[in-house]
């Protein structure tokens, strides 16, 4: 009993600990300046602060110097991106939280790897990527579509991308729209609301947008050839 006590009062104080530091560091930022995520950085004495759109910040821990811009480090595996790599810790834990029925997928048979892909309707390059989705698939990559509508939350793209999450028949219904086709207007609970507000976050301003479920990020459309090299090459 004595030891539970005792755990629970160091769990306890380590939750204060980073509520405090939380604290601390939002009364030094501009207002608006919503904090993702905080931890200690590979730099003594200076914490790492995600903030809006996948954004990172350093933070002296006496809290009188803050400082932007990618950080560099450098180790026997030659010049890395510290930002990239807290970056890309944030987008993992954040694609991870999206369900399976919450996409629109496109299953390869021969299944090697999966891919999420935020895209729009409108999109020119989205609509060239869903063209050649059989090469996609016949490299062994599941597609995993998820909604992003550029123009944001309203309009006509976002209401006909809700139709096509609300039919019964999504793929064809995204295929559809994809081909500038028109499909019966359908409304029901849906994600991309959702996928809209993690997709933003994760720092995506244009689409198609491809997600490993590690956390890497693409933009723009890459042909099934090249994508596949991407992938297994780390």
């Amino acid at each position: 009993m004595h030891r539970f006590i005792k755990y629970l009062f160091l769990i306890s104080a380590i939750l204060f600990s980073e509520e405090d530091v939380k604290k601390n560091i939002q009364k030094i930022l501009p207002a608006g300046f919503e904090i993702n995520f905080i931890e200690e950085s590979e730099v003594p004495n200076f914490y790492v602060v995600n903030v809006l759109n996948n954004q990172i910040l350093y933070v002296s821990d006496d809290y009188k110097f803050v400082f932007a811009g990618d950080l560099i480090g450098i180790g026997d595996d030659g010049i890395v991106s510290i930002n990239n790599k807290y970056k890309t810790k944030f987008t993992q834990k954040l694609i991870s939280t999206i369900k399976a029925e919450e996409s629109i997928d496109f299953v390869s048979k021969n299944e090697r790897h999966k891919i999420k892909v935020f895209t729009d309707i409108s999109c020119a390059y989205c609509r060239l990527f869903h063209s050649e989705i059989e090469k996609y698939l016949d490299k062994g990559i599941t597609v995993q579509y998820l909604g992003f509508p550029r123009d944001g939350l309203e309009g006509e793209v976002f209401k006909n991308m809700q139709s096509a999450w609300c039919s019964n028949n999504r793929k064809e219904s995204l295929t559809k729209l994809k081909l500038g086709e028109e499909i019966k207007k359908e409304l029901c609970q849906n994600p991309i609301k959702e996928h809209f507000r993690i997709g933003s976050l994760i720092g995506i301003t244009g689409t198609p947008t491809i997600v490993l479920d590690d956390g890497r990020k693409f933009s723009g459309y890459i042909p099934a050839d090249d994508l596949i090299e991407l992938i297994d090459n780390g």
